[in-house]
């Protein structure tokens, strides 16, 4: 048998030197059972690196564990850490990341010990990127800020640079916009002071910093500064970086033609430097766009071609974005059904990236238990060896890391099965809180908004058919102009109701005078109040205020159609304002019938309440609702005072205009 293993040797070696010099070496080139010092072990690693390189991982993967085992039997420290930072390297690059972490600290360990400060500073710094990869920011910031320090010591430069680069990408998704900007400048200013490759890089990723940070003017300053390098140094993936993220200043400027533009050029500088991503991405961005200038046909095509390349490339970051821009889409549409599945979507895939990042978690917290108990018993076993007499001690030890061990997991598997039964309650209850609000819209246009048009519908029909005489025919005319009314409200009112229920209320604020918008609103309530005999009486001073006009109108509306409602013949709706240091009051008083004391806690709650009015007007209860969240959305407040047979008085405060 030892004969036919040494031939299988030889003829291999023979076969090797038939091989030209470039060619990537066999995994038996190097017997592993004869290398005995540093000389040998090092031209062993470097067959091994060439394997690696060559993208040959299995077989790299079994002579780097044959290397291990030499190294351990060498009880080299710094030889120990060369090999497991190389089987992290393999596991990486086979997208093992736990496997690869777990290995990474395996080599920090020996090279602490061999205190060899380049590998440290390497291996913490893959750390950083993987832990960052996994979406641990808080983790991977502690092992980039040790490999800078670490690359500080060493003098080099380009490390530290990257370092801090790494630290400015860390605090930005950490939304930490101080530190980020701190790293991305002291990287910056090495770039500079050393005149090192990839400034447009950094002033890029400063530039990223200010627009999710609502600096668009600022970040386009350093955007031109970086395409002018970036042309210059025919850099084309900084260059296509650039037009894309000069693309989001104009979309977070609302100047969409030019965002337009801005993303027409990263498709074409993003297909010189085969970035597929950022042209995959710019594609989607573009649907936004379209969604912005109300092209929805466009942008319906730009998301289900992205939707369907995310998908494909598993890209769940993205992916969420693209339901989130199609829910958008459905609901500028009007198909508030098909928004709502585009939601679910949304929550279905955010529910099982977190699922799938708990697991990764336990994975590894059970892979690093597993890689330590292997350790342990190895100490043991070589203990043994040394010291027999101490055999039933070491006994004792590794039972009660065992016993120790299991309780963490025990402990730590318990927690998360508790965790994730209240994260998807949580999500249970949003679901349902959704299910509501859609119940709710279909209830309000099956119910209130079909008696309405179906009673128009009705009477309309009887006219056309003559079946009304002339006196009959000016009793009812009284009657449809209040259906037709309320109608009006009824539809204004499940509109911005709908609105808010899918997030799409945003105040834009001005500064106006209230006078004219009151104005409008009385002329158009006029013909309502006079038919019911009700006063409209405008005691406004000039008011100017810094709010959401449009929003001041559909309170004003809301109130004013409140307190008609309310009202008896005879009665008044007078409206004042009163000046104060930093914001208006403006009061809506009527001398109506008066809100029932029961009543008046339930006038903004969550769940709708409404009362007929005087002459048995219907409502869906959600005006009050909504003059509420369109006041708060203003940085103001609502309040009622009233008492029954004397009337209410609705008091709104708004900031004044400075």
């Amino acid at each position: 048998m030892k004969k036919h293993f040494v031939l299988f040797i030889i003829t291999l070696l023979m076969q090797s030197f038939c091989f030209s010099q470039n060619e990537t070496p066999n995994i038996y080139f190097f017997d592993t059972e004869k290398i005995s010092d540093s000389t040998s072990f090092s031209n062993a690693n470097i067959a091994l690196q060439k394997i690696i390189d060559n993208k040959n991982y299995d077989e790299a993967l079994i002579y780097a564990n044959k290397l291990l085992e030499v190294a351990k039997r060498m009880q080299n420290d710094l030889s120990i850490g060369m090999m497991y930072d190389q089987i992290g390297i393999i596991n990486n690059a086979k997208n093992k990341r736990i496997q690869a972490i777990i290995n990474y600290e395996q080599a920090q360990i020996y090279f602490e010990k061999a205190d060899h400060l380049k590998g440290l500073a390497d291996v913490k710094n893959k750390l950083g990127s993987i832990e960052q990869r996994l979406g641990n920011s808080e983790k991977a910031a502690d092992y980039l800020l040790g490999a800078t320090m670490d690359f500080s010591r060493l003098n080099d430069t380009v490390g530290v640079a990257n370092g801090y680069n790494n630290l400015g990408n860390i605090y930005n998704a950490l939304d930490d916009f101080k530190n980020a900007k701190k790293y991305y400048n002291k990287s910056l200013h090495l770039t500079k002071l050393k005149k090192l490759d990839e400034e447009e890089k950094t002033l890029n990723n400063i530039a990223l910093l200010y627009i999710n940070n609502k600096k668009p003017d600022s970040a386009k300053i350093l955007l031109n500064k970086a395409l002018k390098i970036g042309k210059k140094k025919k850099e084309y993936r900084y260059i296509a970086q650039s037009y894309s993220l000069s693309a989001k200043v104009y979309l977070a400027k609302k100047e969409y033609l030019t965002a337009k533009k801005y993303y027409d050029s990263t498709f074409l500088i993003g297909d010189k430097a085969q970035w597929n991503i950022l042209m995959i991405n710019a594609e989607q961005q573009m649907g936004l766009v379209s969604l912005k200038l109300k092209n929805y046909n466009k942008a319906d095509q730009f998301l289900t071609s992205t939707r369907k390349k995310f998908t494909d490339l598993k890209i769940d970051p993205l992916l969420l974005k693209n339901y989130e821009f199609s829910s958008k889409l459905d609901s500028a549409r009007g198909n508030y059904y098909k928004a709502l599945v585009w939601q679910k979507k949304y929550q279905e895939l955010s529910n099982k990236r977190t699922s799938i990042a708990t697991k990764n978690k336990i994975n590894l917290t059970k892979s690093r238990y597993e890689t330590e108990l292997k350790h342990l018993k190895l100490i043991d076993a070589q203990a043994r060896k040394e010291q027999e007499n101490k055999a039933s001690i070491f006994k004792y030890k590794i039972l009660i890391y065992v016993v120790l061990g299991i309780l963490l997991i025990t402990s730590i598997l318990l927690f998360t099965i508790i965790r994730n039964r209240k994260e998807r309650q949580k999500y249970i209850d949003q679901l349902n809180e959704s299910n509501n609000v859609k119940n709710k819209l279909f209830s309000i246009i099956s119910h209130d908004l079909k008696n309405e048009i179906s009673g128009l519908d009705g009477s309309l029909s009887l006219m056309k058919e003559n079946a009304f005489s002339p006196e009959e025919f000016q009793e009812i005319i009284p009657l449809l102009s209040n259906r037709t009314h309320q109608t009006s409200i009824l539809l204004n009112n499940l509109l911005n109701w709908s609105k808010s229920q899918m997030k799409e209320l945003n105040a834009n604020p001005t500064h106006f005078d209230i006078t004219e918008v009151i104005s409008s609103k009385f002329s158009y309530f006029k013909p309502k109040a006079e038919q019911k005999n009700i006063k409209l009486i405008n005691k406004l001073a000039p008011t100017k205020i810094y709010a959401d006009k449009d929003m001041f109108g559909i309170i004003s509306q809301n109130l004013i159609a409140n307190a008609i409602k309310f009202c008896d013949s005879g009665d008044s709706v007078t409206l004042i304002s009163e000046e104060l240091s930093d914001h208006f009051k403006i009061y809506f008083m009527d001398t109506g019938i008066g809100i029932d004391p029961a009543n008046l806690s339930k006038l903004f709650a969550e769940d709708t309440f409404t009362t007929n009015g005087t002459q048995n007007e219907t409502g869906t209860g959600l005006g009050l609702k909504i003059c509420k969240e369109l006041t708060e959305l203003n940085n103001g407040k609502i309040k009622v005072d009233s008492a029954l047979g004397t009337g209410s008085t609705f008091c709104i405060s708004l900031p004044k205009a400075s």
